[in-house]
């Protein structure tokens, strides 16, 4: 009996050793659009941190508000101005973390299928390569 109880104790002490080590997923966290119109297109912004060991990537992101939704920079144009560009992915560095902002990476979304007020949230959902999806609540407020 005695030997099934120190099994059983062993094994638990496994498990919580285990369990902290298991990994974390990303975070997003700020994240916020600015108001537009219904049938316009509008970026995401937010701070995504990936508190892992190991690096991940973000592959996509998808909303109901919009009819699709795309990863993108921006990038100096020819003539020296700055164009938005779709990138396939965004990495996502070992206990890092990355900022989505205006000027730079964004998720950026088409064809917005309601208004967004300020004031208003909605949801997007982060695909990640390693740690699938996750999804953020979006907070709409004012440019500044």
């Amino acid at each position: 009996m005695r030997r099934y109880v120190m099994t059983g104790l062993l094994l638990v002490c496994v498990l919580l050793v285990l369990s902290g080590c298991a990994a974390k997923s990303p975070t997003a966290s700020n994240a916020f659009s600015y108001a537009c119109a219904a049938g316009g297109d509008c970026g995401v912004f937010m701070t995504i941190a990936n508190p892992n060991n190991q690096a991940d990537t973000l592959v996509a992101a998808k909303t109901d508000v919009a009819g699709r939704a795309e990863l993108h920079t921006m990038v100096k144009d020819d003539q020296g101005g700055m164009k938005m560009q779709q990138v396939q992915n965004i990495p996502l560095p070992a206990a890092g973390s990355v900022e989505l902002k205006p000027g730079s990476l964004h998720v950026m979304m088409f064809g917005l299928t309601r208004e967004l007020r300020l004031g208003d949230t909605f949801n997007v959902t982060l695909k990640y390569e390693k740690a699938g999806e996750k999804t953020v609540q979006v907070q709409v407020k004012a440019k500044n």
